[in-house]
């Protein structure tokens, strides 16, 4: 699914967690809890039953007092991918379904290399995942799954608060969050704040297609939308363009208030970019580091 060129790339990227992680094995994510580990975190006072071992007895020669040296644990987390398959997804020039799902793989992978549980879903059918893998191992299992997806129906943000497979650690949704559920902040705001209160870090991901993102359009069109198959005659004006881009800022400015309000990122990229081309769109955000 992914180049041995692109796995190259992805090899030398990690997800960057914005809090602390407490998983049940170990693993390379920065944990809440201290422990024996290279990375130095703090130091704290002695008090009785303490692991003498840790006693920094520099810091003792320099304050005289019995001062214990903190480590930072590394913990497995767990990475859950929400890729949208609605009919939505197939729309534009290039398609955005092709893009999305080599993101997905290409997420999946980051995290297996990270040694996290990776599990790969549906947006609209929580019957659709994998089960959470960890390793390499992992990798295929994955990517077969991708493969065998098809685009078709509906999805929107209600769908975010059926999920039952998602563990506690980051949750990333690919989509194009274009649905007539999703118009507005409040339609996302509720099911986003929801993964946060399930202890899971949203990254909302939206690609779009370049003539979605820049429309090209003039003149009179029969518009059928892609879920529903509704369609509408427009006749489409300069003006009419303005607004549609008015109103596109609007609905990522939402997006946005979303995810930072459930302590989360958004990331927006087009169908059109290569996979480095959206992980340096993933790191302008902050959601993947070297």
């Amino acid at each position: 699914m992914l180049s041995p060129a692109e796995l190259n790339l992805l090899s030398r990227l990690d997800l960057s967690f914005r809090r602390p992680v407490s998983g049940l094995y170990a693993g390379e994510r920065r944990s809440p809890r201290a422990a024996r580990s290279p990375e130095f975190s703090d130091f704290r006072p002695y008090v009785a039953g303490d692991d003498f071992r840790q006693i920094d007895w520099r810091a003792y020669a320099r304050l005289e007092r019995l001062m214990l040296r903190l480590y930072v644990a590394e913990e497995e987390s767990s990475l859950n991918v929400v890729l949208d398959a609605s009919a939505s997804m197939e729309v534009g020039t290039p398609a955005k379904w092709p893009a999305a799902r080599r993101l997905a793989a290409a997420l999946a992978f980051i995290g297996l290399s990270s040694m996290d549980r990776v599990a790969v879903g549906v947006l609209g059918d929580r019957r659709l995942h994998t089960p959470h893998l960890r390793g390499k191992d992992g990798v295929a299992r994955i990517w077969s799954f991708l493969e065998t997806l098809q685009t078709g129906g509906a999805a929107g943000p209600a769908q975010l608060t059926e999920l039952d497979w998602s563990r506690p650690g980051m949750t990333v949704v690919i989509s194009d969050f274009l649905s007539e559920e999703s118009k507005g902040v409040a339609q996302w705001s509720a099911p986003v704040a929801g993964l946060r209160r399930r202890r899971q870090e949203p990254l909302l991901w939206q690609i779009l297609a370049p003539d979605e993102e820049n429309p090209t359009l003039s003149g009179d069109w029969l518009l059928v939308t892609a879920e529903s198959e509704e369609s509408r005659e427009l006749t489409i004006t300069p003006a009419l363009v303005a607004e549609y881009l008015s109103g596109l800022a609007d609905h990522r400015a939402a997006l946005r208030q979303a995810a930072d309000g459930a302590g989360g990122r958004l990331v927006a990229s087009l169908s059109s970019h290569g996979l480095e081309e959206q992980m340096v769109a993933g790191m302008a955000r902050g959601a993947i580091r070297r």
